[in-house]
């Protein structure tokens, strides 16, 4: 806590190490950081953040073969012009 209150007062903030923790710890919270960003910048982000997981299961099932296997298949044509 030392180090802390030396880094502090070297750097001239005019804070609490228990604001400090506070801050971290909301930085540690991205769908409140990102909420606070949205209101910070007047803009309407819809309410609630929908997470990585909610992305991936509202994904449309595949119609086709794997990118990789067609990345693959341009890439082999590729070679064979050259």
């Amino acid at each position: 806590m030392r180090r802390v209150r030396a880094v502090l007062g070297r750097s001239g903030l005019k804070t609490s190490i228990s604001e400090l923790f506070d801050d971290y710890i909301a930085l540690l919270d991205g769908e409140g950081l990102a909420e606070e960003l949205c209101r910070e910048l007047g803009v309407d982000c819809g309410g609630r953040i929908t997470t990585p997981e909610e992305v991936k299961a509202k994904r449309p099932a595949s119609l086709g073969a794997p990118t990789s296997e067609l990345v693959r298949e341009l890439r082999r044509a590729r070679e064979i012009r050259l």
